[in-house]
């Protein structure tokens, strides 16, 4: 498996992803993955197998409140989508681990927020370290409530 930040030649395979995995529509994901790929302030890893994307991962750096009430401007986690055939193989967590390397470079802590109910998610940064700083309503999780945790960096994680 190969962890490598999104190119060009990745963009047709990512989106095809999203779209048989997530049913979102083409034009939304190629130009939001065309962005990553230029863009200072977020990046899109993919993982590789055989030279086939199966995964993908974001991270972007947002204003205040742009993850939701409250929740504080730096670098976010977004956006982790593993092929159902490539599940429970420890990708999220290598994507994780590479975004979080990447956010490192330019800050002391990381963001995440996710649904209260997604517990693979909330399961996966815990165990990197991840702490719950609050929760809020949210009409973007299906529970009605989102958890915004966060990440310092340490020297073990640099």
């Amino acid at each position: 498996m190969q962890i490598e930040p999104l190119t060009k030649a990745d963009v047709a395979a990512a989106v095809n992803l999203a779209v048989r995995v997530l049913g979102v529509k083409p034009g939304d994901r190629g130009k939001q993955f065309a962005s990553d790929i230029t863009d200072d302030l977020r990046q899109t890893f993919v993982a590789k197998a055989n030279s086939k994307v199966v995964a993908y991962g974001r991270v972007i750096e947002l204003a205040a409140n742009e993850a939701g009430p409250g929740t504080p401007a730096g670098c976010y986690l977004s956006g982790v989508l593993v092929d159902p055939a490539w599940q429970l193989r420890g990708i999220a967590t290598e994507l994780t681990r590479a975004r979080l390397r990447w956010a490192f470079t330019r800050t002391d802590t990381v963001f995440y927020v996710t649904g209260a109910d997604n517990i693979g998610s909330l399961q996966l940064h815990a165990a990197l370290g991840f702490q719950e700083v609050k929760r809020f309503r949210s009409e973007r999780s299906a529970a009605g409530r989102d958890v915004l945790s966060q990440l310092a960096r340490t020297a073990e994680r640099c």
